[in-house]
């Protein structure tokens, strides 16, 4: 296809591409040679350690792409896992191999995990993802993630246009939503092109539709964290997870991932205190996979009793309802994106999912 149009928050932007062929809709196995997973699937997340523990349930793997081991991911894929391995695409990590591949020119501020930057990612450096010389690098990676095996990449920090959250502004270049249009669809072909299943990591605003149709999942991190919980319902707020619904409709799984450290010790959490039952009984209805991990991402404790795949009731399919044209029309009369038309139906069911 060519000459796509974007909408790029609130404004359009006309971006001429040649797409490779798009999978529209998810099955939970091959589409154009790779793998797409559907909801529900199940999903293990361990990117700091190169021997992840094997012996989780989870469909599919999500490790590092470079310190794992081809010989571990083939015995991960003979136990019948998919593997997803992770990269960094958007930012520069000072340990990696190829760091010193990265021309000087191209490396940007410093990842900050919070908005004064009081606390950042040591050593780890934002891309200037319009350089030849960049994608040249992260594709040498993809070529990496297909000769040990892997399945599909997990590709990191792709949402710096953002600028805001946790974004430091990015010293001598500056990363637009055009950019990062460009790039991110830039990454789905090339993956694609290595016969490889590809995610997108934190959707949001940027053309949330186009995205849902070029990568095969979504990750989202703490979509729930960022909402409003008073009372034990759900508030459909501006880092809420509704924007994954595009891939839900498109029966396309998202996967996410809340972190222990951010819902905190006070409240019991590692001490077998389950995630709030409302939260989980609304991802549910949504048709997410969702699980609590470590931030640091490795194996410590895994905290089992809070994956609420493992509370979701066998009746709970919402979400397959929720994606009906019929459904969505009735609210598509409210003015409703699709994205929102799905959220607000899952809410509205989600009794269905509750468990004690």
């Amino acid at each position: 296809m060519m000459a796509m149009l974007g909408f790029v928050s609130g404004s359009r932007v006309l971006v001429t591409l040649t797409l490779l062929a798009v999978c529209l809709v998810g099955n939970g196995a091959t589409c154009n040679g790779w793998y797409v997973p559907a909801p529900g699937t199940s999903f293990y997340w361990e990117i700091s350690d190169a021997n992840p523990d094997t012996s989780n349930k989870a469909k599919i793997f999500d490790v590092d792409g470079f310190s794992v081991s081809a010989n571990t991911i083939s015995r991960l894929k003979s136990m019948g896992k998919k593997v997803f391995c992770y990269f960094s695409f958007g930012t520069a990590e000072d340990y990696r191999s190829d760091y010193k591949d990265f021309p000087r020119s191209t490396l940007g501020g410093m990842v900050c995990m919070n908005e004064d930057c009081s606390e950042a990612w040591q050593g780890e450096r934002w891309l200037d993802v319009k350089s030849s010389a960049v994608r040249q690098i992260l594709e040498k990676r993809i070529q990496l993630a297909k000769r040990k095996g892997c399945d599909g990449i997990e590709p990191d920090n792709v949402d710096a246009y953002n600028g805001n959250i946790m974004v430091k502004p990015i010293s001598q270049f500056t990363i637009t939503a055009k950019d990062q249009f460009n790039f991110n669809s830039w990454i789905a072909n090339t993956v694609h092109k290595y016969g490889m299943s590809v995610g997108l990591k934190n959707p949001g605003t940027l053309a949330p539709s186009y995205m849902a149709n070029l990568f095969d999942w979504a990750l989202v991190e703490e979509c729930n964290q960022y909402t409003d919980w008073s009372g034990g319902e759900w508030y459909s707020g501006k880092y809420g997870c509704d924007y994954a619904n595009e891939f839900i409709v498109r029966n396309k799984a998202v996967f996410v991932a809340e972190y222990a450290e951010s819902w905190g010790t006070s409240a019991g959490v590692k001490n077998g205190i389950q995630f709030p039952q409302a939260m989980c009984a609304d991802n549910n209805a949504h048709g997410f996979t969702t699980r609590l991990y470590n931030l640091d991402l490795g194996t410590g404790p895994t905290y089992s009793f809070a994956n609420c795949l493992q509370h979701k009731p066998a009746g709970c399919n919402v979400w397959k309802e929720c994606v009906k044209p019929g459904v969505y029309n009735q609210y598509k009369q409210q003015g409703m994106a699709r994205w929102d038309a799905v959220g607000q139906c899952a809410r509205a069911r989600r009794a269905a999912c509750r468990y004690t």
